[in-house]
């Protein structure tokens, strides 16, 4: 079958149901509900030290990784709790991905071998055509018509922003509903963060993208809906406004997302 007729995995919706967390005795988040819906990019946008970071790990149980971490709340994928007992950790981790801040590739590893890496890391099996996958996830990623002619070539020699893209990719073989970015575009040149975009552009529709990103631009760019979350006077992280981008930056209903937004404080 032709990489490009293979079709694309549907995402899912996530739901946080009074999400809150802590590390040790600290509270970093307080009661946290969003629906992140399947064919939308939500955003999640405030200051620095305010709980998106931890609040995106809460939705593939990243968070536990930290040994004073705990968790209270409930989140769900399409209707069942990434927390439960039915659902493994590893499964958890396939239907909901995630693209860090700094591309992480394995960079002696061959450009074609860290697309497949994540089947083994998520225990699949191998596919039959492997060269087909291949080429659908570096397509999806915006990568393919770069790298198409040095798939044996090391990841590390790719750019910084082709390298975030091969991430994108990585993730993609393993057919997530959810994909989740935490700053994807920091650490990337103003082109690399174009392609970025455009690539979260070409995915929300085949899986449900939640991005964190302090720029307010992007943020406005690429999402549907956004979520402001804001900690007070060293209080824990919580959602002041939520509701559709162009509602939030163009008619916030808090005056503390106004000002944010419009760039006062933050």
């Amino acid at each position: 079958m032709p990489a490009e007729d293979l079709p694309g995995p549907l995402g899912g919706t996530v739901e946080a149901v009074g999400v809150s967390a802590w590390f040790g005795p600290r509270k970093v988040l307080e009661g946290v509900d969003i629906v992140m819906r399947a064919g939308e990019v939500t955003a999640l946008i405030g200051p620095s030290g305010c709980g998106k970071s931890t609040f995106l790990r809460t939705l593939n149980r990243m968070h536990e990784l930290v040994p004073v971490a705990t968790l209270g709340g409930s989140v769900l994928l399409d209707g069942e709790d990434i927390y439960g007992a039915t659902l493994h950790l590893t499964e958890v981790r396939r239907r909901i991905g995630m693209v860090f801040q700094k591309p992480n590739p394995f960079p002696a590893m061959s450009i074609a071998d860290n697309v497949t890496a994540g089947l083994k890391l998520t225990g699949q099996k191998k596919t039959a055509d492997r060269s087909a996958l291949i080429e659908d996830c570096l397509r999806r990623a915006g990568l393919w018509d770069e790298v198409r002619n040095r798939l044996s070539a090391p990841a590390g020699g790719l750019s910084g922003g082709q390298q975030q893209r091969l991430c994108i990719a990585r993730a993609l073989a393993v057919q997530p509903k959810v994909l989740l970015m935490d700053e994807p575009c920091s650490a990337l040149d103003p082109t690399s963060t174009r392609r970025i975009e455009a690539t979260i552009a070409d995915l929300k529709d085949q899986v449900t993208i939640i991005i964190v990103t302090h720029n307010m631009q992007q943020a406005q760019r690429v999402s549907q809906r956004c979520a402001f979350f804001l900690a007070e006077e060293n209080g824990p992280g919580r959602v002041v406004e939520q509701g559709p981008t162009g509602t939030v930056f163009g008619e916030p209903q808090d005056p503390r997302t106004d000002d944010y937004v419009n760039g006062r404080f933050g």
